[in-house]
């Protein structure tokens, strides 16, 4: 299965090597995130957290 790379804050897949790489940091562009976390899950985990916050939102109170 293919991994794909997931933004921690956001988690957006549309993450990319901070300057070509040499930073050894990630870049969101969707949020701007910029750091060396990452969050590598296939499409599946990802889903599944997805889900699980989305269920957590859910039960919060306000």
């Amino acid at each position: 299965m293919r991994k794909l790379l997931v933004c921690p804050v956001c988690y957006s897949k549309d993450v990319e090597l901070d300057t070509g790489g040499v930073s050894g940091k990630f870049c969101c562009k969707n949020c701007g995130y910029i750091g060396s976390f990452i969050l590598e899950m296939t499409e599946g985990e990802l889903e599944e957290m997805l889900k699980a916050k989305e269920k957590d939102f859910d039960k919060r109170e306000f």
